[in-house]
Protein backbone atom coordinates (compact mmCIF):
# COMPACT_ATOMS: atom_id res chain seq x y z
CA UNK A 1 0.00 0.00 0.00
CA UNK A 2 3.25 2.54 1.01
CA UNK A 3 4.58 1.48 -2.02
CA UNK A 4 1.53 2.87 -4.41
CA UNK A 5 0.68 5.78 -2.59
CA UNK A 6 4.46 6.78 -3.20
CA UNK A 7 4.06 6.00 -6.17
CA UNK A 8 0.66 8.12 -6.81
CA UNK A 9 2.61 10.78 -4.94
CA UNK A 10 5.21 10.77 -7.78
CA UNK A 11 3.22 10.59 -10.82
CA UNK A 12 1.40 13.53 -9.54
CA UNK A 13 4.39 15.76 -9.34
CA UNK A 14 5.79 14.74 -12.48
CA UNK A 15 2.80 15.56 -14.04
CA UNK A 16 2.23 18.56 -12.10
CA UNK A 17 5.60 19.42 -13.58
CA UNK A 18 5.00 17.98 -17.13
CA UNK A 19 1.62 20.29 -17.29
CA UNK A 20 3.85 23.39 -16.32
CA UNK A 21 5.83 22.67 -19.57
CA UNK A 22 2.96 22.42 -21.37
CA UNK A 23 1.92 26.00 -20.47
CA UNK A 24 1.06 28.72 -22.56
CA UNK A 25 -1.11 29.70 -25.53
CA UNK A 26 -1.67 27.52 -28.74
CA UNK A 27 -1.30 28.90 -32.07
CA UNK A 28 -3.30 26.76 -33.84
CA UNK A 29 -6.54 25.44 -34.50
CA UNK A 30 -5.95 21.91 -35.03
CA UNK A 31 -4.24 18.96 -36.46
CA UNK A 32 -4.47 16.35 -38.59
CA UNK A 33 -2.59 12.62 -37.68
CA UNK A 34 -2.18 9.84 -39.90
CA UNK A 35 -1.55 5.98 -38.52
CA UNK A 36 -0.90 3.42 -40.79
CA UNK A 37 -3.61 0.22 -39.81
CA UNK A 38 -2.19 -2.49 -37.67
CA UNK A 39 0.44 -2.35 -35.02
CA UNK A 40 0.76 0.95 -35.40
CA UNK A 41 -3.08 1.89 -35.23
CA UNK A 42 -2.98 -0.15 -31.60
CA UNK A 43 -0.50 2.06 -30.26
CA UNK A 44 -2.36 5.46 -31.59
CA UNK A 45 -6.01 3.66 -30.16
CA UNK A 46 -6.22 4.88 -26.93
CA UNK A 47 -5.16 8.51 -28.15
CA UNK A 48 -7.91 8.40 -30.90
CA UNK A 49 -10.42 7.36 -28.97
CA UNK A 50 -10.02 9.60 -25.85
CA UNK A 51 -9.04 12.70 -27.41
CA UNK A 52 -10.40 14.82 -30.16
CA UNK A 53 -9.25 17.67 -28.63
CA UNK A 54 -5.88 18.77 -26.70
CA UNK A 55 -5.42 21.62 -24.75
CA UNK A 56 -8.35 23.28 -26.79
CA UNK A 57 -6.76 22.11 -30.24
CA UNK A 58 -9.28 20.04 -32.57
CA UNK A 59 -7.11 16.85 -32.95
CA UNK A 60 -8.42 15.31 -36.46
CA UNK A 61 -7.76 11.68 -37.41
CA UNK A 62 -7.26 10.74 -40.71
CA UNK A 63 -8.90 7.38 -42.14
CA UNK A 64 -6.24 4.85 -41.44
CA UNK A 65 -4.17 3.79 -44.11
CA UNK A 66 -2.48 0.73 -45.27
CA UNK A 67 0.91 1.11 -45.91
CA UNK A 68 4.46 3.08 -45.67
CA UNK A 69 3.78 4.54 -49.40
CA UNK A 70 0.69 6.37 -48.14
CA UNK A 71 2.03 7.66 -44.97
CA UNK A 72 4.75 8.91 -47.05
CA UNK A 73 2.75 10.68 -49.65
CA UNK A 74 0.93 12.13 -46.55
CA UNK A 75 3.78 13.72 -44.84
CA UNK A 76 5.45 14.82 -47.77
CA UNK A 77 2.58 16.68 -49.21
CA UNK A 78 2.13 18.31 -45.92
CA UNK A 79 -1.42 16.66 -45.30
CA UNK A 80 0.23 15.08 -42.14
CA UNK A 81 0.88 17.20 -39.40
CA UNK A 82 1.51 14.12 -36.76
CA UNK A 83 2.23 10.95 -37.89
CA UNK A 84 3.20 7.24 -36.79
CA UNK A 85 5.74 5.62 -39.50
CA UNK A 86 8.83 3.48 -39.69
CA UNK A 87 11.98 5.10 -38.07
CA UNK A 88 14.29 4.48 -40.82
CA UNK A 89 11.21 6.08 -43.20
CA UNK A 90 11.47 9.27 -40.81
CA UNK A 91 15.11 9.30 -41.61
CA UNK A 92 14.17 9.32 -45.14
CA UNK A 93 12.03 11.79 -45.72
CA UNK A 94 13.42 14.16 -43.62
CA UNK A 95 17.15 13.45 -45.25
CA UNK A 96 14.92 14.58 -48.54
CA UNK A 97 14.25 17.60 -47.44
CA UNK A 98 11.44 17.11 -45.79
CA UNK A 99 10.44 19.49 -42.92
CA UNK A 100 9.93 17.06 -40.36
CA UNK A 101 11.25 16.37 -36.57
CA UNK A 102 11.10 13.16 -34.88
CA UNK A 103 9.51 13.30 -31.28
CA UNK A 104 10.02 9.45 -30.20
CA UNK A 105 9.60 5.82 -30.86
CA UNK A 106 6.28 4.45 -30.69
CA UNK A 107 7.50 0.37 -31.13
CA UNK A 108 10.37 -1.59 -30.74
CA UNK A 109 9.60 -4.65 -33.40
CA UNK A 110 6.48 -6.65 -34.06
CA UNK A 111 7.08 -8.72 -36.94
CA UNK A 112 7.70 -12.42 -36.85
CA UNK A 113 7.99 -15.59 -39.16
CA UNK A 114 5.26 -17.78 -39.61
CA UNK A 115 4.82 -21.28 -41.91
CA UNK A 116 2.16 -23.59 -42.49
CA UNK A 117 4.61 -25.88 -42.72
CA UNK A 118 7.04 -25.96 -39.97
CA UNK A 119 6.79 -25.81 -36.44
CA UNK A 120 9.01 -23.77 -33.87
CA UNK A 121 10.07 -26.70 -32.78
CA UNK A 122 13.44 -27.25 -33.96
CA UNK A 123 12.97 -24.64 -36.89
CA UNK A 124 15.83 -22.86 -38.16
CA UNK A 125 16.64 -20.51 -40.65
CA UNK A 126 17.83 -22.81 -42.92
CA UNK A 127 14.31 -24.27 -43.63
CA UNK A 128 13.95 -20.91 -45.87
CA UNK A 129 16.36 -22.21 -48.78
CA UNK A 130 14.57 -23.28 -52.06
CA UNK A 131 11.23 -21.35 -50.74
CA UNK A 132 9.60 -18.35 -51.11
CA UNK A 133 9.36 -15.79 -48.51
CA UNK A 134 6.27 -13.42 -48.48
CA UNK A 135 6.80 -10.01 -46.67
CA UNK A 136 5.67 -6.41 -46.80
CA UNK A 137 7.70 -3.48 -46.00
CA UNK A 138 10.23 -3.44 -49.29
CA UNK A 139 12.90 -1.06 -48.75
CA UNK A 140 11.64 0.16 -45.25
CA UNK A 141 12.57 -2.03 -41.59
CA UNK A 142 11.43 -5.08 -42.39
CA UNK A 143 13.44 -5.55 -45.64
CA UNK A 144 16.07 -4.33 -43.75
CA UNK A 145 15.55 -6.72 -40.64
CA UNK A 146 15.17 -9.73 -42.48
CA UNK A 147 18.38 -9.30 -45.05
CA UNK A 148 19.99 -8.22 -41.77
CA UNK A 149 19.23 -11.77 -40.27
CA UNK A 150 19.72 -13.87 -43.23
CA UNK A 151 23.00 -12.12 -43.97
CA UNK A 152 24.21 -13.29 -40.54
CA UNK A 153 23.03 -16.34 -41.06
CA UNK A 154 25.16 -16.87 -44.23
CA UNK A 155 22.18 -17.31 -45.77
CA UNK A 156 22.13 -16.47 -50.00
CA UNK A 157 18.56 -14.63 -50.66
CA UNK A 158 17.35 -12.41 -54.00
CA UNK A 159 13.70 -11.04 -54.91
CA UNK A 160 11.93 -13.68 -56.94
CA UNK A 161 8.20 -14.73 -57.06
CA UNK A 162 9.48 -18.16 -57.79
CA UNK A 163 11.91 -20.82 -55.58
CA UNK A 164 15.72 -20.58 -55.84
CA UNK A 165 17.72 -23.67 -55.30
CA UNK A 166 19.94 -22.77 -52.17
CA UNK A 167 18.55 -19.48 -51.84
CA UNK A 168 15.25 -17.63 -50.13
CA UNK A 169 13.25 -15.67 -52.79
CA UNK A 170 12.08 -12.59 -51.68
CA UNK A 171 8.57 -11.60 -52.49
CA UNK A 172 7.16 -8.22 -51.49
CA UNK A 173 3.46 -6.86 -51.44
CA UNK A 174 2.72 -3.74 -50.65
CA UNK A 175 0.61 -4.60 -47.66
CA UNK A 176 -0.32 -7.50 -45.55
CA UNK A 177 -3.62 -7.84 -47.07
CA UNK A 178 -1.95 -9.44 -50.13
CA UNK A 179 -0.75 -12.46 -48.13
CA UNK A 180 -3.04 -13.42 -45.27
CA UNK A 181 -5.22 -15.40 -47.65
CA UNK A 182 -2.44 -17.21 -48.99
CA UNK A 183 -1.92 -18.64 -45.53
CA UNK A 184 -5.22 -18.84 -44.84
CA UNK A 185 -5.25 -21.62 -47.30
CA UNK A 186 -2.09 -22.98 -47.14
CA UNK A 187 -0.89 -21.68 -50.43
CA UNK A 188 2.05 -19.91 -48.70
CA UNK A 189 4.36 -21.79 -46.79
CA UNK A 190 6.58 -19.55 -45.08
CA UNK A 191 5.97 -15.15 -44.73
CA UNK A 192 6.51 -12.51 -42.09
CA UNK A 193 3.87 -10.40 -40.70
CA UNK A 194 3.41 -7.73 -37.86
CA UNK A 195 1.14 -8.20 -34.95
CA UNK A 196 -1.61 -7.54 -34.62
CA UNK A 197 -1.99 -8.95 -38.31
CA UNK A 198 -0.08 -12.10 -37.09
CA UNK A 199 -3.33 -12.96 -34.90
CA UNK A 200 -5.43 -12.46 -37.29
CA UNK A 201 -4.13 -14.68 -40.26
CA UNK A 202 -3.90 -17.05 -37.09
CA UNK A 203 -7.60 -16.98 -36.06
CA UNK A 204 -8.93 -17.01 -39.76
CA UNK A 205 -6.58 -19.89 -40.59
CA UNK A 206 -8.05 -21.91 -37.32
CA UNK A 207 -11.40 -21.14 -38.41
CA UNK A 208 -11.29 -22.19 -42.22
CA UNK A 209 -9.67 -25.23 -40.84
CA UNK A 210 -7.27 -25.50 -44.15
CA UNK A 211 -4.24 -25.08 -42.73
CA UNK A 212 -2.59 -24.48 -39.39
CA UNK A 213 -0.32 -21.14 -38.92
CA UNK A 214 1.87 -20.93 -36.60
CA UNK A 215 4.78 -18.52 -35.47
CA UNK A 216 8.52 -20.30 -35.97
CA UNK A 217 10.84 -17.31 -35.67
CA UNK A 218 10.71 -13.66 -33.34
CA UNK A 219 12.49 -10.93 -35.77
CA UNK A 220 13.40 -8.97 -32.76
CA UNK A 221 14.91 -11.69 -30.94
CA UNK A 222 16.59 -12.84 -34.19
CA UNK A 223 17.49 -9.07 -34.47
CA UNK A 224 19.30 -8.51 -31.47
CA UNK A 225 21.16 -11.76 -32.36
CA UNK A 226 22.41 -11.00 -36.00
CA UNK A 227 23.30 -7.41 -34.59
CA UNK A 228 24.93 -8.54 -31.39
CA UNK A 229 22.87 -6.40 -29.16
CA UNK A 230 20.51 -6.45 -25.93
CA UNK A 231 17.79 -4.20 -27.98
CA UNK A 232 15.18 -4.62 -30.40
CA UNK A 233 15.00 -2.19 -33.25
CA UNK A 234 12.69 0.84 -33.12
CA UNK A 235 10.32 -0.05 -35.44
CA UNK A 236 7.87 2.55 -36.01
CA UNK A 237 7.88 6.58 -34.62
CA UNK A 238 6.45 9.37 -34.23
CA UNK A 239 6.84 12.45 -36.17
CA UNK A 240 5.51 16.04 -36.38
CA UNK A 241 6.14 19.07 -38.94
CA UNK A 242 8.93 21.45 -37.70
CA UNK A 243 6.43 24.14 -38.36
CA UNK A 244 3.80 22.39 -35.99
CA UNK A 245 7.14 22.05 -33.21
CA UNK A 246 7.72 25.45 -33.45
CA UNK A 247 4.32 27.23 -32.80
CA UNK A 248 2.85 24.71 -30.40
CA UNK A 249 5.56 22.41 -28.14
CA UNK A 250 3.82 22.10 -25.31
CA UNK A 251 1.10 20.12 -27.65
CA UNK A 252 3.44 17.97 -29.10
CA UNK A 253 4.76 17.13 -25.72
CA UNK A 254 1.26 16.61 -24.65
CA UNK A 255 0.08 14.01 -26.98
CA UNK A 256 3.66 12.57 -26.49
CA UNK A 257 2.87 11.85 -23.06
CA UNK A 258 -0.49 10.55 -24.00
CA UNK A 259 1.28 7.66 -25.73
CA UNK A 260 2.69 6.61 -23.06
CA UNK A 261 -0.49 6.72 -21.07
CA UNK A 262 -2.43 4.32 -24.07
CA UNK A 263 0.62 2.16 -23.91
CA UNK A 264 -0.25 1.11 -20.07
CA UNK A 265 -3.93 1.26 -20.69
CA UNK A 266 -3.89 -0.87 -23.79
CA UNK A 267 -1.56 -3.59 -21.66
CA UNK A 268 -4.19 -2.91 -18.95
CA UNK A 269 -7.50 -3.75 -20.86
CA UNK A 270 -7.27 -3.31 -24.99
CA UNK A 271 -11.42 -4.41 -25.77
CA UNK A 272 -12.38 -0.74 -25.89
CA UNK A 273 -9.75 0.25 -28.21
CA UNK A 274 -9.74 -2.75 -30.22
CA UNK A 275 -12.95 -1.94 -30.58
CA UNK A 276 -12.89 1.93 -31.64
CA UNK A 277 -10.51 1.02 -34.19
CA UNK A 278 -12.88 -1.31 -35.91
CA UNK A 279 -16.05 0.34 -35.25
CA UNK A 280 -14.97 3.85 -35.53
CA UNK A 281 -12.01 4.24 -37.57
CA UNK A 282 -12.67 1.09 -39.97
CA UNK A 283 -9.88 -0.67 -39.34
CA UNK A 284 -9.41 -4.13 -41.66
CA UNK A 285 -5.81 -4.95 -39.94
CA UNK A 286 -7.17 -5.64 -36.24
CA UNK A 287 -9.12 -8.64 -35.42
CA UNK A 288 -11.77 -7.57 -32.61
CA UNK A 289 -10.52 -11.08 -30.83
CA UNK A 290 -6.99 -9.97 -30.83
CA UNK A 291 -5.90 -11.67 -27.28
CA UNK A 292 -3.70 -9.87 -24.75
CA UNK A 293 -0.77 -12.34 -25.91
CA UNK A 294 -1.18 -10.57 -29.08
CA UNK A 295 -1.24 -6.94 -27.91
CA UNK A 296 2.29 -7.95 -25.84
CA UNK A 297 3.87 -9.12 -29.11
CA UNK A 298 3.31 -5.59 -30.75
CA UNK A 299 6.07 -4.39 -28.69
CA UNK A 300 4.13 -1.16 -28.17
CA UNK A 301 6.61 0.97 -26.15
CA UNK A 302 7.11 4.53 -26.39
CA UNK A 303 10.23 6.00 -25.85
CA UNK A 304 11.26 9.73 -25.58
CA UNK A 305 14.32 11.84 -25.51
CA UNK A 306 18.07 10.65 -24.86
CA UNK A 307 16.96 7.23 -24.69
CA UNK A 308 14.95 7.02 -27.61
CA UNK A 309 17.67 9.28 -29.48
CA UNK A 310 20.53 6.74 -28.42
CA UNK A 311 18.31 3.36 -29.72
CA UNK A 312 17.78 5.37 -33.34
CA UNK A 313 21.43 6.00 -33.30
CA UNK A 314 22.24 2.47 -32.84
CA UNK A 315 19.87 1.34 -35.05
CA UNK A 316 20.71 3.84 -38.30
CA UNK A 317 24.15 3.07 -37.82
CA UNK A 318 23.69 -0.33 -38.23
CA UNK A 319 21.44 0.42 -41.62
CA UNK A 320 23.96 2.72 -42.15
CA UNK A 321 26.99 0.06 -42.71
CA UNK A 322 23.84 -2.43 -44.20
CA UNK A 323 22.79 -0.87 -46.90
CA UNK A 324 22.65 3.99 -46.11
CA UNK A 325 19.86 4.24 -48.92
CA UNK A 326 17.39 2.74 -46.35
CA UNK A 327 17.77 5.97 -44.59
CA UNK A 328 18.09 8.07 -47.20
CA UNK A 329 21.94 7.70 -47.67
CA UNK A 330 23.52 9.23 -44.31
CA UNK A 331 22.36 9.77 -40.69
CA UNK A 332 19.62 12.35 -39.93
CA UNK A 333 21.61 15.42 -38.01
CA UNK A 334 20.81 16.87 -34.47
CA UNK A 335 18.08 18.95 -36.26
CA UNK A 336 15.83 15.60 -36.81
CA UNK A 337 15.72 14.95 -32.91
CA UNK A 338 13.09 16.58 -30.43
CA UNK A 339 14.83 17.89 -27.30
CA UNK A 340 14.23 18.42 -24.23
CA UNK A 341 11.64 15.45 -23.58
CA UNK A 342 13.64 13.18 -20.93
CA UNK A 343 11.15 13.84 -17.94
CA UNK A 344 8.82 12.22 -20.33
CA UNK A 345 11.22 8.97 -19.83
CA UNK A 346 10.86 9.34 -16.06
CA UNK A 347 7.08 9.64 -16.30
CA UNK A 348 6.67 6.59 -18.45
CA UNK A 349 8.97 4.53 -15.56
CA UNK A 350 6.46 5.87 -13.20
CA UNK A 351 3.75 5.13 -14.69
CA UNK A 352 4.39 1.92 -15.62
CA UNK A 353 6.04 0.78 -12.52
CA UNK A 354 2.73 1.76 -10.80
CA UNK A 355 0.78 -0.48 -13.57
Amino acid sequence: MMRKILVLLLVFVLTATLAVSFSGCSHVDSVTVYVPDGGPALGMAYLMKEFQEIEGVKIVYAPLVKGAGEIATAVSNGDADVAILPTNLAAKLYNAGKEIVLVGTNSHGLLYLLSTVASEEGFTLDALKGEVLHLTGESNTPEAVVRKILDSAGIEYEKSDTPIAGKVALKFYPDGSGIVPGLVSGSIRFAILGEPAVSNVMQKAAAANKAQVKIVGDLQAMWMTATDTTESYPQTSLIVKKSLLKSDKKLVKKIAKLTIDGSVALLNDATPYLAYLIEEMESTQVPATLKQEGVVRANIDPSFGATAKASIEAYFNILLDFDKELIGGKLPDKNFYCGDLDDLQDYKAIVKAFA
